[in-house]
């Protein structure tokens, strides 16, 4: 990232918060995660939530064969869903319409970043309990002046057994599982009903995973149409809706 972009999305302080941090690195941790750690934590302090750290999935109870699969929890800073949202060709008041549905929703971070958008509903799933007690008190102290969606739902279950709504919908997928929870995601995907408009997924840090990011690009019914910084967003292909 640019000095410039720095601080065009964290400010001047911002900037050089993350400026002494790195200088003072002395465990060598990698600069992405520096930066991802500080905007986190700064997201927190603003809105009194916590959704900051990165756990190993061994360090949380999970109870599901699908443990194998999963990934550890990172949330998105607010910054990169904006920027994300920005690339989906999609006018704001279209959001209306569509279910905003993050699988591996972990603390709730992409949660109560999708509560700037006038979603028709929100709908988190997590696996992990932790993580979903966390999530569920952090939507009740976030408080946001600019929030225009506030029908959200942290569910407590496993994504290869989620009932869909009826669409369309924007999925958001921070890298949270392998090939064999993407089958069932999908298999249910096709089983639902797409409403009227055209879906979108976002599939952010697949470099993390490859062959399932490879298993990904290679499924029909999904259209790519950007990629870039680590972040692929594909449109459903209407032929299978």
């Amino acid at each position: 990232m640019s000095l410039t972009h720095s601080v065009r999305v964290r400010g001047v302080l911002g900037t050089i918060e993350l400026a002494f941090l790195r200088c003072f690195n002395f465990k060598r941790t990698p600069y992405d995660t520096i930066s991802r750690m500080l905007d986190l934590r700064r997201f927190d302090r603003r809105y009194n939530v916590e959704t900051a750290g990165l756990i190993d999935l061994d360090k949380l109870r999970v109870d599901s064969a699908n443990k194998v699969h999963g990934v550890r929890y990172g949330g998105v800073t607010q910054w990169k869903f904006r920027e994300i949202m920005n690339r989906i060709p999609l006018r704001a008041e279209e959001l209306n319409a569509y279910s905003f549905i993050d699988f591996g929703s972990g603390k709730g971070a992409a949660l109560m970043h999708a509560s700037d958008y006038p979603f028709a509903k929100i709908v988190g799933v997590e696996f992990a309990e932790d993580l979903h007690r966390t999530a569920l008190q952090n939507l009740e102290t976030f408080r946001n002046r600019k929030q225009k969606c506030r029908d959200i739902v942290s569910i407590f279950g496993d994504a290869g057994q989620f009932a869909f709504p009826e669409g369309p919908w924007i999925m958001f997928l921070n890298v949270p599982f392998g090939i064999p929870v993407w089958k069932q995601v999908i298999q249910n995907v096709e089983n639902a009903s797409p409403g009227n408009g055209t879906s979108y997924l976002i599939y952010l840090n697949y470099e993390w995973l490859p062959e399932t990011a490879e298993f990904v690009a290679g499924l029909p019914l999904l259209k790519l149409i950007d990629d870039s910084e680590s972040t692929r967003i594909y449109q459903l292909a209407p032929t299978r809706l």
